[in-house]
């Protein structure tokens, strides 16, 4: 199993941002820039991404009772650690109260400031909670650079952020560049990223990722194995979507912007069939923010075409 865990956009970040590829309503994350309404605004009275997610909601997250039957055959038990972790049975994640960072990203070092203050948010919130589940709570580590950090221990080819070890990897290239095109959703996207990767470090102080990956050694199929991988990362976007939704009140989440964040979300390839499909990725990160609660993440008890 590759040690690192990250996210990549289609085409790249820089590229899918400044282009305007995501499609999307009227984007309220820059709270200077108020686009129009969405009674002027066709695309904001289509249905959006988000309603379709939602329409999704009562299969994205099933009971424990009916636990995942795989498509392939000769794998092991999962662990408890897996489905039945004491993470899904701590409740509401609490509200920080955070706000949205208010630092511009148009420099390497005030993405860098957006990010570590996005990650005390982040800390605080979720501290709490692996207490309470029985863990021992621990900052992660924060890189943040333009291009491939040469401080990783983790062979990593691409990609905009990665989690190795105790420590989240991001390159700003993708922010600065975005920063350009449109702030609305590069914050949409900064704020998503830090969160999924952070979802990964969640999963490490749990057992979860450790747990996954003795469960995946054994096994001779490589679907199976790849089928691991996508719950442990749609998992991780699920886990970035219940603390949005604990901080929504402070952080002034509105319909506008869960457009945007959803957009974000289904923007990511996955080539290597390793992450899930982007219509999965939106369902199970707005399962995450409507619950605020980590129980709306057990992706090990979902169905295979849940996780695909």
């Amino acid at each position: 199993m590759n040690p690192t865990r990250g996210r990549k956009l289609i085409v790249g970040g820089a590229a899918l941002l400044a282009f305007g590829i995501i499609a999307t309503a009227a984007v309220r994350w820059d709270r200077r820039d108020v686009g129009p309404s969405a009674a002027n605004d066709p695309a904001a009275a289509a249905a959006s991404a988000v309603a379709k997610a939602r329409d999704a909601l009562p299969s994205t997250t099933p009971s424990p009772a009916e636990p995942a039957t795989d498509d392939v055959t000769s794998a092991p038990p999962q662990p408890p650690e897996l489905a039945n972790n004491p993470i899904y049975r701590v409740g509401n994640l609490p509200a920080s109260h955070c706000a949205q960072p208010e630092q511009e990203p148009t420099s390497l070092a005030t993405v860098r400031t957006f990010y570590t203050e996005l990650l005390g948010c982040l800390n605080k919130a979720w501290a709490p909670a692996i207490r309470k589940a029985g863990f021992k709570f621990q900052p992660p580590k924060l890189v943040v650079v333009k291009g491939r950090s040469p401080s990783s221990p983790c062979d990593v080819d691409d990609g905009d952020a990665y989690y190795c070890g105790d420590t989240i990897y991001v390159d700003a290239t993708a922010d600065l560049d975005g920063w350009t095109y449109d702030q609305g959703r590069t914050l949409a996207y900064m704020t998503f990223l830090l969160g999924h990767e952070y979802g990964h470090h969640v999963q490490a102080l749990t057992g979860i990722l450790a747990a996954e990956y003795k469960w995946e050694l054994p096994l001779s199929g490589v679907d199976l194995a790849l089928q691991g991988s996508r719950r442990v990362e749609l998992q991780a976007d699920c886990l970035s979507g219940v603390h949005l939704g604990a901080v929504q009140d402070s952080y002034l989440v509105v319909d506008e912007d869960l457009e945007a964040w959803q957009a974000i979300v289904r923007s990511f390839e996955d080539p290597e069939r390793d992450h899930g499909n982007t219509e999965n990725a939106g369902n199970w990160s707005i399962a995450g923010f409507d619950a605020a609660d980590p129980k709306a993440c057990n992706t090990f008890t979902a169905a295979p075409p849940l996780v695909s």
